[in-house]
């Protein structure tokens, strides 16, 4: 059974991605970054990776750096495409504070493409770790998947696994990303009555 597991875990790995050096050094109008996240990183079928509402929000929040005109710059298109891969674990606020914080520790369009490229060369390494990890708490804890029962109780671990994930990416946030000071006048002290 519990190569029924790894070729489940094996088909549901991320395949799709996008490089910095697909990303055209031109600036984008939203329509070309649109299509260039759904060719990229969409499913055919599937909703777009990335729509129109979802830039002009990210935009408006202050979650990218500010739009110039109605184009884009690689850098930004990096922000929205961080945005992309980080969204289903943190919040927009959350996202708004790491993006901020690299911005301000002199992160600018090369750093950001290092990150992704570090993370894409280590893709499959980690992979390939978190197969062999599924296998072994599948093994150890006589997790199968061949009754409905078993196939929950199955779940029930992977959704404490991904809670933990998400609680440490969020404590990795809290840390390495202090939420800015407040603004004076932001505040109900600094008002005058």
């Amino acid at each position: 059974m519990p190569n029924d597991i790894r070729k489940l875990l094996e088909s549901s790995l991320k395949t799709k991605e996008l490089r910095p050096e697909d990303i055209p050094q031109l600036d984008l109008y939203m329509d070309q970054i649109i299509s260039l996240m759904s060719t990229h990183l969409g499913d055919e079928g599937e909703k777009e990776p990335l729509t129109r509402t979802m830039i002009h929000n990210y935009s408006k929040a202050g979650v990218i750096s500010p739009v110039k005109g109605k184009k884009y710059s690689k850098n930004q298109i990096l922000q929205l495409l961080a945005v992309y891969s980080l969204k289903n674990t943190l919040t927009i606020a959350q996202i708004k504070r790491i993006l901020s914080g690299v911005a301000q520790s002199g992160g600018d369009e090369q750093a950001l493409a290092r990150c992704f490229d570090l993370q894409l060369e280590r893709r499959s390494a980690i992979s390939e770790q978190l197969i062999d990890s599924m296998e072994h708490i599948a093994e150890e804890n006589g997790l199968r998947l061949d009754t409905p029962a078993d196939a929950m109780a199955f779940l029930l671990t992977l959704t404490d696994i991904t809670d933990t994930l998400t609680a440490f990416a969020s404590a990795i946030t809290r840390n390495c990303f202090p939420e800015p000071p407040e603004k004076p006048g932001k505040t109900g002290k600094n008002r005058k009555k």
